[in-house]
C-alpha cells in the first residue's frame, strides 16, 4: 500500500482508507443511509396508518423516504455527486415502482398469513424485505446514477503523487 499524499504532507489515516477503498467506504455510508432510510419509512407508514390502510400509508411512506434517502445518499455516500437529471429521475421513479410493488406484496401476503397483523408488523415486515432492494439500488446508483461525477467514483480519479 502507498501512502498518499497531499502537496508535502503525508494525507490523514482516514482519508487515506477513504482514498484507497472508496467502495467499501460508499458501502458502509450507504448501509447506514439505508438503516436510517428504512426508520424514516417505517416512521411515516406508522404516522400514516393511522388515517389509512396498509398499502396506501405505504406507498406515501415509500415517495417521501426514496426522495429523501436519496438525496442523502447524494451528499453522503457518493460525497455530492451531480447526478444526471434523466438518470436520478429514472432511478427514483424505478425505485419508488419495484417498492411499491414489492413492498404491497409483502404487505398483502403476510395480511393473508397473519390475522390482524397490526401496523408494527407490517412496518416490521416491509422493513426487512426492503434490505434486498437495498443492495439492488446502491449498485443502480454507484454503476449508473452516479457514474458520469469523478467524486461518485474517486478510484477512477488521478491520485496526487
Amino acid at each position: 500500500m502507498t501512502a498518499v499524499t497531499v502537496g508535502p504532507i503525508q494525507a490523514p489515516r482516514r482519508v487515506r482508507f477513504r482514498l484507497e477503498h472508496p467502495l467499501l467506504v460508499q458501502a458502509v455510508r450507504y448501509t447506514l443511509l439505508g438503516a436510517a432510510g428504512t426508520a424514516a419509512n417505517a416512521l411515516f407508514f406508522l404516522v400514516l396508518r393511522s388515517w389509512l390502510v396498509a398499502v396506501p400509508a405505504n406507498l406515501i411512506a415509500l415517495v417521501l423516504s426514496t426522495a429523501l434517502s436519496t438525496e442523502l445518499n447524494r451528499r453522503f455516500t457518493f460525497g455530492g455527486a451531480q447526478p444526471n437529471h434523466w438518470r436520478n429521475t429514472v432511478q427514483n421513479g424505478g425505485t419508488v415502482l419495484f417498492y411499491a410493488f414489492y413492498s404491497s406484496g409483502v404487505l398483502l401476503l403476510l395480511d393473508e398469513l397473519v390475522d390482524s397483523a397490526g401496523p408494527a408488523l407490517e412496518s416490521l415486515v416491509v422493513a426487512l424485505a426492503s434490505v434486498l432492494g437495498g443492495i439492488v439500488r446502491f449498485l443502480v446508483m454507484r454503476q449508473w446514477v452516479f457514474a458520469d461525477d469523478p467524486h461518485a467514483h474517486p478510484e477512477d480519479a488521478p491520485r496526487p503523487a
